[in-house]
């Protein structure tokens, strides 16, 4: 068996040329180049993927940012409707309170009605809110053709929900007919 013994390890005696122990060295200190080169090509395509995102997330900032007020308002805006809207429901106990409500605001328009009666309750739809059921009215009067507008204007923007399903004007001196049939939203509890 061949056996090296290294203390007596003799470079002179290995009989190796300066020209290759030079090519050999330079060589290892190109690889080790190389892999450190490498490496750090890496590592700088991982920082330029980062400081791609955060410049798309910063131009995103930038564009978004004068408009963060009008966000707040318009949220502040939509929860303060959701709000009004909620309360323009008439609960099952509030039907009377509805007819009333209809009953006096017509005099303050001059519409004198001739006829206020309800209909039998329609399904409409159930939501997280609870269940809703349409409530038509039916309705007879008389006025001035700007005092039934006004009338009908001023009952669709109320503290109460309705919508107008039928109407029918008929002109007349002095004063015009309206038949219509506005349906109210129904809480159920």
């Amino acid at each position: 068996m061949f056996k090296l013994d290294i203390k007596n390890l003799n470079l002179k005696n290995l009989n190796l040329d300066k020209n290759v122990v030079l090519i050999v060295m330079i060589g290892l200190a190109l690889l080790i180049e190389v892999a450190i080169l490498t490496s750090e090509i890496y590592a700088t395509f991982g920082v330029n993927k980062k400081i791609a995102k955060l410049r798309q997330e910063l131009t995103q900032i930038e564009r978004d940012w004068p408009n963060r007020d009008g966000f707040s308002k318009q949220k502040q805006g939509l929860k303060q409707e959701i709000s009004e809207m909620s309360t323009k429901f008439v609960l099952p106990q509030g039907e009377s309170a509805l007819y009333s409500f209809l009953s006096s605001e017509s005099k303050n328009f001059d519409v004198q009605l001739k006829v206020l009666k309800p209909a039998p309750l329609q399904a409409y739809l159930t939501t997280k809110l609870g269940k809703f059921q349409y409530l038509p009215i039916i309705i007879s009067a008389n006025g001035s053709y700007h005092g039934l507008a006004n009338f009908l204007d001023y009952i669709q923007n109320s503290k109460y929900f309705f919508d107008v399903t039928e109407m029918r004007i008929a002109s007349g001196m002095p004063y015009h007919s309206i038949d219509m049939v506005i349906c109210g939203l129904v809480k159920e509890k």
